[in-house]
């Protein structure tokens, strides 16, 4: 959208663009004297940076909206990369940190087992940086990861058997591994699947789809042997959440904010951007609670939660000068069916003939089509409502005011 919106403006004839994964092809009909222009660039994957996001949303407005030239757009663009600031990289491990605790405090409000999953989460997210400086591909990430989540908790499993430290007596290594596991999950990019899938870009889509079997997949693997070495040492405890249940409203509130917050670190926002999104993932959390609370079950309730949290993101963004993808995206983190997916899979892997992880990996999937149903259609109602009230408050009389003022002087 925001690329048709330059082309729009400097280009005199149309461009038609395509995205596809990881290319991206602008086409240019030129006449019938001329060939076709045509350009195809390959995406390299990079991390998400909300800052970034957010000043080239401002330049491709000010181009949208003709204030700046081609040259000075050039020049500008130039600048933003290039003077483009991240976090130190321990920002990074502290967020996988506080992933990792705000999942945990949805189950227990033991500070022992959240001050724990904080550390494992801290740790394993430095484990996947220094795997992605190594140039591994990510399925086998995955596999390392979950193997050392899984080592960890067997480890510690081990320390309570033999009384070796009565901290770890109070820590449950079910809820330990699924708070590291939290980090692995590719929740939202299921999720941002059924978007593509709903926008209509269908290849995207697909290839999402099959990235997002595949991590799972790895998590699957390396789990399942981490679990068979420890039984190897007369070690079993369960790695997967359906045995848990919810703690208290309260924590669970505050664990829905400390993971959307966490999420938007890790993205690079701006300090005043994580109480924005924190406030985003507490919203869609309180509305999917309420909605549920009313009698509606849960792949509905997830739809109207996403709506709410799309609708207002696209409302507020431009108050707030934070992009409404990071709002939305933050905001739904909670909502995410990344546990149910790898709990389906971890099911079907585990018994094939069974009926659970069918319907697990079924009830994964839905949940997911709703949260993302339901946020793309909150941004198709948020955005005339947003032109409204940006048209009410610039037909506000402001200029009477002010003349009754040098009046009064």
């Amino acid at each position: 959208h925001m690329a048709l919106g330059v082309t729009d403006t400097y280009c005199k004839r149309k461009v038609h663009i395509d995205v596809s994964f990881n290319q991206i092809t602008l086409s240019q009909d030129r006449g019938i004297d001329r060939e076709p222009l045509t350009l195809i660039r390959t995406i390299s994957p990079r991390a998400t940076d909300y800052r970034l996001m957010r000043k080239l949303q401002n330049l491709a407005s000010q181009i949208a909206n003709h204030k700046v030239t081609l040259d000075d757009a050039e020049n500008e663009l130039d600048a933003i990369i290039a003077n483009n600031k991240r976090y130190p990289g321990i920002i990074s491990y502290i967020a996988g940190g506080g992933l990792s605790a705000g999942s945990v405090a949805l189950y227990t409000t033991s500070i022992p087992i959240i001050l724990a999953a904080f550390i494992i989460g801290f740790l394993i997210t430095l484990l996947i940086k220094l795997l992605g400086r190594a140039a591994l591909p990510p399925f086998f990430i995955q596999i390392i990861a979950a193997l050392s989540v899984t080592l960890v908790s067997t480890g510690i499993l081990w320390l309570v058997n033999h009384k070796y430290w009565e901290f770890f007596a109070l820590i449950d290594p079910t809820i330990l591994t699924v708070g590291g596991i939290v980090l692995l999950v590719a929740g939202m990019m299921i999720v941002g699947a059924f978007q593509d899938a709903i926008d209509e870009y269908y290849v995207t889509a697909s290839a999402r789809l099959l990235k997002v079997v595949m991590l799972t997949l790895g998590i699957v693997l390396g789990v399942s042997m981490g679990l068979y070495a420890a039984r190897q040492f007369g070690l079993a405890f369960v790695a997967t959440p359906d045995s848990l249940s919810f703690t208290n409203t309260t924590y669970q509130y505050i664990g829905a904010v400390i993971i959307s917050a966490s999420f938007a670190l890790s993205n690079n926002s701006r300090p005043v951007g994580l109480l924005i999104t924190g406030a985003s993932g507490l919203l869609g959390y309180y509305v999917l609670l309420a909605v549920s609370e009313l009698g509606l079950i849960i792949i509905p309730a997830n739809a109207v939660a996403g709506f709410t949290v799309g609708f207002t993101a696209t409302v507020v963004s431009r108050l707030t000068r934070i992009p409404s993808q990071a709002i939305i995206d933050a905001g739904i983190v909670p909502l995410v069916p990344g546990l149910t997916l790898y709990n389906g899979l971890m099911a079907l892997i585990a018994n094939p003939a069974a009926v659970d992880g069918t319907l697990l990996l079924m009830r994964a999937i839905l949940i997911a089509v709703a949260i993302a149903a339901g946020a793309s259609f909150g941004v198709l109602i948020g955005r005339p409502t947003r032109r409204s009230l940006v048209t009410l408050r610039n037909n506000l009389p402001e200029r009477p005011l002010r003349s009754n003022q040098k009046q009064l002087k």
